[in-house]
């Protein structure tokens, strides 16, 4: 039901796009970055890739507690992930948005290879390939 609520925000995008923050972030305009990121909740409420340039941006202002709240958020958007299945063909994870697809291999020390969109038992699911040979499945049907 959140991830619903979620994906019906007004400001959701399935397609978010944080090159404006990664460049805020590298200039050291992090009060910027995080009214940019401000911006795109509640939208992004489950994406650990937010909370985690939140986190970047929170301790490199001095504020080292609320960073750590941040990235408590962050380990448990993962988790939440994580929680939805196994990351096989039978049992993908469920994910909002491409972007925690790469979160989730970041989070396992993978490195995408190949990515492709399948079509199995009525789901669509991206597969993606890691430079070890690990394959991960993640169910996109709802990205339609």
């Amino acid at each position: 039901p959140l991830r619903r609520a979620v994906r019906g925000s007004a400001n959701f995008t399935p397609d978010l796009d944080l090159d404006s923050v990664d460049r805020l972030l590298a200039a050291g305009s992090y009060a910027a970055a995080a009214a940019e990121l401000r911006r795109v909740m509640p939208g992004a409420i489950f994406s650990p890739s937010v909370h985690l340039r939140m986190a970047t941006a929170l301790e490199q202002s001095g504020d080292a507690r609320a960073g750590a709240r941040e990235r408590q958020v962050a380990g448990a958007a993962l988790r939440s992930i994580r929680s939805t299945g196994d990351g096989s063909e039978q049992h993908p994870w469920s994910v909002l948005r491409i972007n925690d697809e790469y979160d989730m291999l970041r989070a396992l020390d993978k490195v995408r290879d190949r990515q492709d969109l399948v079509e199995t038992g009525g789901r669509r699911l991206d597969r993606l390939t890691c430079t070890d040979g690990t394959v991960a499945y993640f169910d996109v049907s709802s990205f339609a």
